[in-house]
């Protein structure tokens, strides 16, 4: 962090140990165990180019500067997962509005035991939160092809509570989709009565870098999951998506902009269901990387029950084109 600027911090994703003792922006908390990453590696904040004023109330945190808001809502479940999630969102749109900063950028979901079958509903867990953020897109008059940003939905242990962690601005970034994949708002109805509603990742401009968020992806091809039961062969697989969707981002780059790739500016978390699997798929992403990405592991449950592993980057270039700075605490 740097010690000079903490009236500019606006919001960090990490571990309770992860993040300075004074945070003046919102700590968006991951109910995850870390099985693999050093303190530096395991935070990712960001600063405003101005002061940044934080709000907290009933469990959620608002931090805003001009031209930027991020936030984190906790799942109230009360009255269901369903509900939830969709009181969640409509206040999470009404910030938007409020703050002036109507464009998500990124969405951060973790939700209690994903996959566990609701007992009411028969439905799966997942598929209930699917459920809630559709109702409130439509509420929101949002339509996921034009709104839908960058996410992942991670399922956290049972006894923690969910939380909805996004950044957002003034200004739009732009939907980078993958041609491997059916986009994630037209599967068919065999994954659930409403469709997740994301982007495979957003290419966003700021004022000291460029961003490209990276949504949760895993081994899928068109809308299936592929290699069952291989943890080796779907992160291969993983990997090739990301490098897709990559090469897509890249391609909407001017000639003048520097390229993203894994450099230092990079920052990947990759989600394993099962511990064990950790030195299988730190070897494919060691083999795969160079030393300079930072890269996290935590255990979190993943979205499809047939999928072993998940991961998310963000990659930045600074707008000077000078090579982004290995730093937890980089300027929007």
């Amino acid at each position: 962090m740097p010690p000079e600027s903490p009236e500019r911090q606006l919001g960090a994703l990490g571990t309770p140990g992860s993040h300075p003792e004074e945070l003046r922006g919102c700590l968006g908390t991951l109910p995850l165990a870390v099985l693999d990453g050093n303190v530096d590696d395991l935070l990712e904040g960001f600063l405003a180019p101005g002061p940044v004023t934080t709000r907290h109330h009933a469990g959620e945190c608002l931090a805003r500067a001009e031209g930027w808001l991020f936030g984190s809502i906790p799942l109230d479940e009360t009255d269901g997962l369903i509900h939830a999630t969709e009181t969640a969102y409509r206040q999470l749109f009404a910030r938007l509005h409020g703050e002036n900063t109507p464009h998500l950028w990124r969405v951060w979901h973790y939700v209690p035991a994903i996959n566990a079958i609701d007992t009411t509903t028969r439905l799966e867990r997942y598929r209930l939160f699917n459920l809630g953020r559709a109702n409130a897109f439509e509420w929101a008059n949002q339509g996921p092809a034009q709104s839908a940003p960058a996410a992942c939905a991670l399922g956290s242990p049972r006894d923690t509570t969910g939380r909805v962690i996004y950044l957002a601005a003034d200004t739009p970034a732009e939907r980078i989709e993958n041609p491997r994949q059916v986009s994630a708002w037209d599967y068919p109805e065999r994954y659930g009565p409403k469709s997740p509603l994301f982007a495979r990742a957003a290419l966003a401009r700021g004022k000291r870098h460029d961003w490209l968020f990276i949504s949760g992806t895993a081994s899928i091809v068109g809308h299936e999951t592929r290699h069952h039961g291989d943890v080796v062969t779907q992160t291969r697989e993983t990997i090739a998506n990301l490098e897709a969707v990559l090469q897509e981002a890249n391609g909407k780059r001017r000639p003048s902009e520097s390229q993203f790739a894994w450099d230092n500016g990079s920052l990947l978390r990759v989600y394993l269901r099962h511990p064990e699997h950790l030195p299988l798929v730190r070897d494919e992403i060691d083999h795969w990387l160079d030393s300079r990405a930072r890269r996290v592991y935590l255990q979190a449950d993943i979205c499809r029950t047939d999928l072993l592993v998940e991961i998310e980057a963000t990659l930045r270039q600074t707008r000077s084109g000078a090579e982004a700075a290995r730093d937890a605490w980089p300027e929007l």
